[in-house]
């Protein structure tokens, strides 16, 4: 750890303001489970990079290990809303909101993630889990009703 910090670190005061080394540093810190550290290189990494979606991911990441849990979960939601194909995020974003005590969001993500795996049938069990916690007609009860369908259509085809 020591090394792979003084070896960040050098590189960081060579390009102070690359956003990417900050991240790299927290990724160091966070695997080695220095979480205050890594939660501090990572909120530098992203603002420098508010726009980008893994740095915001692994912020989010970071202030949810450090139980920060709403801070996170806006972070890990801006993430997914730039890339919406990470499965880290959607994973992540998932026990953030079960940990606010919003079930049906943590259903709806869960079954997005499901689905993009190609694993409809596990998709389909959280999609309806959502669709009965949620009002219906709502943006996350919309999104389970799209997984319901992909995932009766897929079974449809499989009975061909």
């Amino acid at each position: 750890l020591r090394r792979a910090l003084a070896a960040i670190d050098g590189a960081i005061a060579r390009r102070p303001d690359d956003p990417f080394l900050h991240e790299l540093r927290g990724q160091i810190l966070i695997e080695s489970r220095q979480i205050k550290p890594a939660v501090a290189a990572y909120a530098r990494a992203a603002n420098l990079a508010p726009g980008n979606a893994l740095i915001l991911g692994s912020y989010g990441r970071a202030l949810l290990a450090d139980g920060q849990v709403r801070q996170a979960a806006r972070y890990l939601e801006s993430a997914r809303s730039r890339d919406g194909r990470d499965f880290r995020v959607l994973r992540d974003l998932a026990q953030a909101e079960a940990q606010l005590g919003n079930r049906g969001m943590a259903s709806v993500l869960t079954a997005e993630r499901y689905a993009m795996a190609g694993r409809l049938k596990d998709a389909k069990i959280h999609a309806e889990r959502a669709s009965g916690l949620l009002p219906q007609g709502s943006p996350g009860w919309r999104r389970a009703q799209d997984v319901l369908n992909a995932a009766e259509a897929a079974e449809k085809r499989s009975k061909r």
